[in-house]
Order: C-alpha cells, then sequence, then structure tokens
C-alpha cells in the first residue's frame, strides 16, 4: 500500500467547471480548464491546466513572508514558464519576454529597480546571451553589442553625446585593441588595460552577499606622440563603468513539486538560478 503524502490536505485546488460550478478538492490530477490552487508552500497559482499540469496562460505568486514577493503572470508548458511573460523579481527588478523551459530565453527586456537600468537583448536559458544593449539610467551610457554567458564579450561603448568606443570587453569593462570615435569624424586608435586595486569604500554600493573589497581601474594607452583626447572621456567613477550586475536568485523547484503530475509522468521541474547576469 501506498504511503499517504503528509501535505495532500495542504494542497487546496478550486475548479471552475463549465456550468459556472466550482469544486475544492486537494489534487489537480489529470483535471483540464481553470483553477486558483494554494500550494502546501503557500505558493499560489490561477490560471489554465491541462492533464493535471500548469499549461496555458496563468499567474504564480511565490510566497514571502515579508518584503515584495515575485510573481510571474505569461504562458506555461508542463509546469514550467514557457512563451511571453512577465517575472517581477521582489526588490530586484522587472523583466518581460520570452520564456523557454522555465528560464528567460530569446527576445527580452529586463529593467532593474534599484538604479533603472535596462538591459534589452537576446537571453539563453537565464542569461544574457546574443545581441543586447545596457542602458545605464543616470548617466545614460550604452554599452551595445554581443554578450555571451551574461558578460559583453565585444561592442560599442556610448557616451551621450555620440562619442563611442568600439572593440573587445572583459568582464564588462573594455579590454584590449580598439577605437574611439567622434562626432568630428575623428578616429583614435589604442589598447585598454585592466588592474584590480583595493576599493577604498567597499561598504559603497555594495550589495547583499557582494565582495566589494576590490574596484576595477581600465587605463588607456595609445602613440605616445599623439595627445589623448580621450582621457576625460573614460576616467569617470568606477560605478559608472558597466558594472557586474547582481541579481537575486529565486529558488524555483518547488513550481515542481507543488503541482500534482500523472504517476507515469516523472517530475522533471529542476531547480533554476533564476537571475545571473
Amino acid at each position: 500500500m501506498a504511503e499517504e503524502n503528509p501535505d495532500e490536505a495542504a494542497y487546496i485546488i478550486t475548479k471552475y467547471l463549465e456550468d459556472g460550478q466550482t469544486l475544492t478538492e486537494h489534487s489537480s490530477r489529470n483535471y483540464t480548464g481553470k483553477a486558483s490552487v494554494i500550494y502546501a508552500t503557500k505558493d499560489r497559482y490561477e490560471g489554465d491546466f491541462k492533464d493535471g499540469l500548469r499549461e496555458g496562460v496563468g499567474t504564480y505568486t511565490y510566497f514571502k513572508e515579508e518584503g515584495p514577493q515575485n510573481k510571474y503572470e505569461g504562458e506555461w508548458v508542463q509546469n514550467k514558464k514557457h512563451g511571453i511573460g512577465k517575472m517581477i523579481y521582489g526588490g530586484v527588478g522587472e523583466y518581460f519576454g520570452r520564456f523557454e523551459n522555465g528560464k528567460r530565453h530569446g527576445e527580452g527586456v529586463f529593467k532593474y529597480k534599484k538604479n533603472g537600468n535596462v538591459y534589452s537583448g537576446s537571453w539563453k536559458y537565464g542569461v544574457k546571451h546574443g545581441h543586447g544593449e545596457f542602458i545605464f539610467e543616470k548617466t545614460k551610457m550604452k554599452i551595445a553589442g554581443e554578450w555571451e554567458n551574461g558578460k559583453i564579450i565585444k561592442g560599442k561603448w556610448i557616451f551621450p553625446n555620440g562619442v563611442y568606443f568600439e572593440g573587445p570587453f572583459v568582464n564588462n569593462f573594455p579590454k584590449g585593441e580598439g577605437i574611439w570615435h567622434f562626432t568630428n569624424g575623428n578616429t583614435v586608435k589604442g589598447s585598454f588595460s585592466q588592474e584590480l586595486k583595493d576599493n577604498p569604500n567597499p561598504e559603497e554600493n555594495a550589495e547583499e552577499g557582494e565582495d566589494n573589497s576590490q574596484i576595477t581601474v581600465i587605463n588607456w594607452t595609445t602613440d605616445p606622440e599623439i595627445s589623448d583626447p580621450t582621457r576625460e572621456l573614460y576616467k569617470v567613477e568606477e560605478t559608472l563603468l558597466p558594472p557586474e550586475e547582481l541579481e537575486e536568485k529565486v529558488e524555483e523547484k518547488k513550481e515542481g513539486e507543488n503541482a500534482e503530475k500523472p504517476p507515469e509522468q516523472p517530475n522533471e521541474n529542476p531547480e533554476e538560478n533564476q537571475i545571473q547576469n
């Protein structure tokens, strides 16, 4: 005899039947239609089901004792976020765009709540990957180009006055040979190097859990016989340079654990590190 599920009574699903009636039960198994669910974890889902799984359009709210909650509104396939949707990451920010297999994948826009910065472009299973543009709200600077595993690897560092650097990037800072382009048509070739230095103000702008003891300083060199017209451009506060964006990680393993599945269908909803760079 199979052991009873001790959390069964805590799983409450209200099914909205076609005749306008409602039916409250403790299992979604084999159900197709609209429903409202309160899970044992106190997470909530309201939306479509197909054969007992979240599939169609629905809203999933992650329970949190205090502070801003995480919430997803959009399309689902077999218990996973899949298609077009909007994910609110508590106090971190909002993402609107495409999801695949539970993660940000395809074209989408992420707006960070703390500073108003915006990334718009391509994602690959949760991280920035492909062509994209990052806009800094405070300075109106941009970095635009090709991203790989959450970081820009080549592209342009664009200033509000139209001047821009074009070349390679490492750890979201320019590094290596590149060219400065000026609005009058002039160009200057040279090279950026990087070095780590002790941060005199490690507490400033530090996120929870972040090691802010060192900062990256960039240095530009060019032909010594040529006056460097770029120096006042790139010698700005380190915080205005392309930073390593720290994004909150949200556990979603319980999404798969929360919805009952037919016995012949294994539970395939791995834990997701939702917001990486």
